[in-house]
């Protein structure tokens, strides 16, 4: 009782204090040891933290928590703890995680300092022992990086094996290094300096050759950390790399001025499906008044001190103290926020891009001379040290730099390097923007008309957002979810009212939102991605001149290396995080507005500290909350009263993979499907077919199916999402583990077991090869075979599109609407196809469809 009062005082979206009274007052008949509000508003948890307040160079305060304190209660809840992924991962194929991409994995800030083996703490740097699996000989090796492997347990080290050569009185460093398991690791060689006097390596693999001096010093230089490790009795070092997000929002309910500049942070070790939870994005600062680069300067000493000195903090998954080393691995923030933080002008520069040196006048080609922060630094300098305000003005323009202070450049890390292109205001808010306005504002009112009766009688399966029907009138207030769902039709839509080259720019636009949304990102493709990327700015140029000046498309250019670099688009995308502003707004609109930083900083504090407590987090085991008050909090109800995701897991049969929305009917006929097979005239009792695999049945059009089982009018797909009745779907059969295209037409429960019948569509070949359609879809044909088969075979629903011919034509038709609770028939346009052709595209820029 106590825990819901203070959850209810302490929400973000609280009632009044009027009615917080009268509710306090009613639990008070139910527990009378319930305080009163003022002792509720003054209390705090254990762990919470007050906000610190900091004035800018112009004397503006403001308040910020603490990132080291957010960071100890992360690493003391179980949950974060336990998800947290604590060293790079060198994955099987396809980049999944921010922690498979290569900044991670090669960049020297970001490696893990040790590890625990056998024989304790081994640090980066160290000479190991080692056995190898199925070896019984002992060697010697020089640990270079920590790291996991996608699909193998434990940690392993990366080591350069040494080879002893008596003859030569000391040893040969053996390259290429291989990689150890830790738990091979026997002992540290402590004197190894002793023994080898003399360090030799292979030079063009097969002469011998000593290292130089340099070269032999820096091997026997010890971790930083080491040494600190050693002084606190030997306490683990953990690496946590941080994702710092920045950006502004409005503070009123209409989101219209009042611009509020936020910083906040996420742990990039966490899964991206924990990171897009709006609980795991830990707020930082907010103002309105001051400035984000003036709000930056405690940020960055904190941030300094994180990289360089680290902080010590509870880990709830190791169940001991550990010392936790936090640098920078990247900003995610809109394009003006992007340059900002690279002391760069912006996109009204002549050289207009923050990561290169690309202009106006070059943007189109290619790929300019990448920018470099101890460049940027040096050019700030030239310009503070012009004479006249004019040869600062000329150097301004020459290097498209801005001399403002910027705190920022006093990290470790180069901005220009890490502040990734990010898609949602690059790519949905740019080039799509720029193309549906043009498109949508050249139409005539009757073929607005016409494009509404065609997005209307798109079959929408696969999409898990659906477009406005009225986009002839609201395309100009359209914001990046609509792109995104226009996006995955807009070929389909517009083709009739495009020219050729347009057709052309928007098939190449099309190719680079399926490299970023429908794909899983894989390396070795990563030449293909840049053609795909070229290719689409190359059609800029040709056939829409009056985009040719816009950064956002020179930006495409550099979003396979970024993936290359950070991972995924998803891994980087500011979506999940401009969610978080609604958060933001909410602590500002419900409070007095007198000291908005404060109060929203006290806010964010006390609910993490909340957070903290009822997720079970501790610094100290004997002192955590019951059970009851954590099962209390996980519960989807508190969950959404508090502002955030829920926690819980599904534990209904029915909302896992393969569960049944049921229809109450004890035998049903199969709606649309009559028909007969080749073996049997009649009706057929599938009850009497069903076995634990799938089979398949030949049917003709005049036979019904008949079951005396209770029918279901859709399943969950592996995906978590439902399969309705008449959905175009992924399916695996029993024997055959390659996915199968079909179309969705019931489901049925037979003794316990839970099965689905779908109708077979068969790709069509050329040759040995998919017949791909003008936009490199693959065609199929639909087909009289049934198919039954368990419903956990059952993916997900994806995007079919019948293949258009010229007898598919725009009808009107007479339809039964209600208005003002009154039955009207109005004449609706709607496109009428002519199904002979027997042809069907697997729309490939959906986000569900991924072959």
């Amino acid at each position: 009782m106590l825990a819901m009062a203070y959850l209810m005082v302490h929400s973000p979206r609280p009632m009044g204090h009027t009615n917080l009274r009268f509710v306090l007052h009613t639990l008070r008949t139910i527990c009378p040891e319930v305080p009163s509000l003022s002792t509720l508003l003054k209390y705090r948890l254990p762990g919470h933290s007050s906000p610190k307040m900091h004035t800018t160079s112009s004397g503006i305060p403001f308040y910020v928590n603490p990132i080291s304190d957010s960071l100890k209660m992360c690493l003391g809840t179980p949950e974060i703890a336990r998800n947290l992924v604590r060293y790079p991962v060198i994955p099987k194929g396809e980049f999944k995680e921010v922690f498979h991409a290569l900044r991670w994995r090669n960049d020297k800030r970001f490696f893990a300092p040790m590890s625990t083996t056998p024989c304790g703490n081994v640090f980066i740097g160290d000479f190991v022992e080692f056995t190898l699996l199925g070896s019984t000989t002992p060697s010697i090796g020089h640990v270079r990086q920590f790291l996991c492997q996608e699909g193998q347990d434990g940690v392993f080290a990366n080591v350069f094996a040494l080879e002893h050569v008596p003859y030569m009185e000391g040893y040969v460093l053996r390259e290429p290094s291989i990689l150890v398991p830790v738990q091979c690791i026997q002992a540290v060689v402590a004197d190894m300096q002793t023994r080898a006097q003399s360090v030799f390596k292979y030079q063009d693999n097969d002469t011998l050759v000593e290292l130089t001096g340099d070269e032999y010093t820096s091997l026997f230089v010890h971790h930083p950390l080491k040494e600190k490790s050693v002084q606190s009795g030997g306490m683990p070092v953990i690496m946590v790399p941080l994702t710092v997000f920045t950006d502004d929002t409005s503070g009123n309910k209409s989101k219209v001025w009042n611009k509020f500049d936020s910083w906040n942070y996420l742990l990039e070790g966490l899964p991206k499906k924990e990171n897009g939870k709006l609980h795991n994005i830990h707020f930082i600062c907010a103002s309105n008044k001051a400035r984000v680069l003036e709000m930056a300067v405690p940020l960055v000493q904190e941030l300094n001190l994180l990289e360089h000195e680290g902080i010590i903090a509870y880990d709830a998954s190791l169940q001991c103290k550990v010392i936790v080393v936090a640098p920078v691995l990247s900003f995610i923030c809109d394009n003006p926020r992007g340059a900002e933080l690279c002391s760069h002008l912006g996109a009204t520069t002549s050289k207009y891009c923050r990561i290169c040196l690309a202009d106006v006048s070059t943007g189109l080609q290619g790929i300019g001379e990448l920018r470099k922060k101890c460049d940027t630094m040096m050019q700030i300098r030239s310009i503070r040290s012009a004479r006249c305000q004019a040869d600062k003005k000329q150097l301004k323009k020459r290097f498209g730099i801005s001399a403002e202070p910027n705190p920022v450049l006093e990290l470790a890390v180069d901005p220009h390097e890490s502040t990734p292109v990010e898609v949602l205001h690059t790519l949905l808010l740019g080039p799509y923007k720029y193309l549906v306005r043009n498109v949508m504002g050249r139409l005539t009112s009757a073929q607005k008309l016409e494009v509404l009766a065609r997005i209307s009688s798109f079959p929408f399966s696969g999409f898990a957002i659906r477009l406005t029907r009225n986009i002839a009138k609201y395309y100009k207030s359209f914001v990046g979810r609509d792109f995104k769902a226009l996006a995955q039709l807009a070929l389909f839509v517009f083709l009739p009212y495009l020219t050729a080259g347009e057709i052309e720019v928007w098939f190449a636009l099309s190719k680079v939102f399926r490299m970023v949304y429908c794909q899983p990102f894989k390396p070795e493709n990563i030449a293909l991605y840049n053609a795909i990327c070229l290719d689409f700015v190359r059609a800029v140029d040709l056939h829409a001149p009056e985009l040719k000046g816009k950064l956002k498309i020179h930006l495409i250019l550099h979003l396979p290396e970024n993936m290359l670099m950070f991972g995924p688009a998803s891994t980087f995308n500011t979506e999940r995080c401009e969610s978080f502003n609604g958060t933001i707004r909410a602590h500002n609109i419900y409070a007095n507005r007198h000291a908005p930083s404060k109060d929203i900083a006290t806010s964010f504090a006390i609910q993490q500290s909340m957070r903290f407590v009822c997720s079970g987090g501790h610094f100290d085991p004997s002192e955590r909350c019951g059970d009851d008050l954590v099962q209390l909090y996980q519960s989807s109800e508190v969950e959404n009263f508090l502002g955030g995701g829920s926690t819980s897991s599904y534990n209904r049969a029915i909302d896992l993979h393969g569960g049944l929305r049921k229809i109450n009917k004890k035998a049903a006929a199969l709606g649309s499907v009559m028909v007969k097979v080749q073996e049997f005239d009649g009706i057929i009792a599938i009850n009497s077919l069903i076995s634990d695999h799938s089979f398949t049945l030949f049917l003709h059009p005049n036979t019904t199916l008949l079951t005396p089982v209770l029918w279901g009018r859709a399943s969950v797909g592996s995906n978590g999402q439902m399969v309705n009745v008449g959905d175009f779907v992924h399916y695996t059969e029993s024997r055959e583990p390659l996915i199968q295209v079909g179309v969705f037409l019931g489901c049925f429960e037979n003794e316990g077991k839970c099965f689905c019948i779908v109708r077979y569509m068969e790709p069509v070949m050329n040759g040995t090869a998919l017949r791909l359609n003008q936009f490199d879809c693959p065609l199929f044909t639909l087909t009289n075979i049934l198919r039954v088969l368990p419903s956990v075979n059952i993916s997900c629903s994806i995007s079919v599109v019948h293949q258009c011919s010229t007898t598919c034509v725009l009808k009107e038709k007479a339809v039964e609407t209600t208005l003002e609770r009154h039955k009207v028939t109005q004449n609706t346009l709607f496109l009428s196809h002519d199904w002979s052709n027997n042809l069907y595209c697997y729309n490939v820029f959906c986000m569900s469809n991924n072959m």
